[in-house]
């Protein structure tokens, strides 16, 4: 975590012109084992994904070595084999997420998958007031959110 987030946490919030029918943002991500190119790709927020996924094309821009091997399960399959890779997860406001371990697979209409791995870590919350949403996310967790509360 970068040293200005030490005690407010790594932030990121995004506000879309209209209701989002998903959750996609630009992310720039980097080998965590062997540090080279950093690129930007497309990232969707995934609550429904238990592991980020990234695409074997983005794998191969980075240059990403597998740490294992694992058998996946996705909408159309079950035990897909996938490489495993150590990447690190810059956000566009700067905060970065290190060492996120994700598989390699081909979500629908992204570069990357940022799953429940990463967003357990969080607190994660969307809002969709005046036909507008917004998506917020802090890590680490600082508090609880709750609505009925209000």
């Amino acid at each position: 975590m970068d040293d200005k987030n030490l005690n407010t946490g790594l932030s990121y919030t995004v506000t879309y012109s209209g209701l989002a029918h998903s959750l996609n943002t630009p992310v720039y991500v980097i080998s965590a084992i062997k540090p080279g190119i950093k690129i930007q790709i497309d990232a969707l927020w995934d609550t429904g994904a238990s592991c980020s996924l990234i695409r074997p094309e983005v794998a191969a821009k980075l240059n990403l070595k597998p740490i294992s091997k694992t058998l996946i399960s996705t909408p159309t399959d079950k035990d897909v084999p996938s490489n495993i890779y150590v990447i690190h997860i810059y956000l566009p406001n700067g905060s970065r997420i290190f060492d996120v371990h994700v598989l390699e697979g081909t979500p629908n209409n992204c570069d990357m998958l940022i799953g429940m791995d990463v967003i357990s870590l969080s607190d994660f919350a969307i809002t969709n007031h005046n036909d507008r949403t917004m998506f917020s996310f802090r890590m680490p967790s600082m508090t609880e959110i709750d609505f009925c509360e209000h």
